[in-house]
């Protein structure tokens, strides 16, 4: 149990948790999400969480995994979220034609700064004017934006 009164024990104690836990907490979140990389992330937050609950934790390694199992079901409720949003904003990318995709993946490429330019000015419809109010800049500077945008496209396309 991690002790309230003295921190220097308690964050010892802590480190000692996180040695022998940290494995099995990677492992346990890495079966929940089927993902190594957000594994490791996932464990470090839920070591972050059961710190904060410091004292008041009776079995740490049992609140560690309900926080573990807690924090990966965060992790796909996001996912899902953000999959159900780029459904409704359009196509995935697996489904456009091979021109569309290489298109996709060139505007991705681009700074955001020129991307935010090309989407507004040929999805959005805006004009100079209207782009340079959104974006809190002068029409010149969405021009050399736009400018410097096609050029790099052009290459890319071609």
């Amino acid at each position: 149990m991690l002790s309230p009164t003295d921190t220097s024990t308690s964050d010892a104690e802590f480190q000692g948790l996180y040695r022998r836990e940290y494995s099995a907490v990677v492992k346990l979140a890495r079966l929940l999400t089927g993902s190594a990389s957000a594994a490791e992330d996932l464990a470090q937050d839920a070591f972050v969480r059961l710190y904060r609950h410091g004292a008041r934790a009776d079995n740490p390694p049992a609140l560690l995994r309900t926080i573990t199992v807690n924090v990966c079901r965060s992790w796909h409720t996001s996912r899902e979220r953000s999959r159900l949003r780029m459904v409704r904003h359009g196509p995935s990318p697996e489904s456009l034609a091979p021109f569309e995709r290489e298109l996709d993946h060139s505007l991705r490429r681009l700074p955001y700064d020129q991307r935010a330019v090309i989407v507004m000015r040929y999805w959005l419809g805006l004009s100079e004017a209207e782009i340079a109010d959104s974006l809190g800049c002068r029409p010149g500077t969405v021009k050399s934006r736009h400018s410097r945008a096609m050029r790099t496209l052009r290459k890319d396309l071609s």
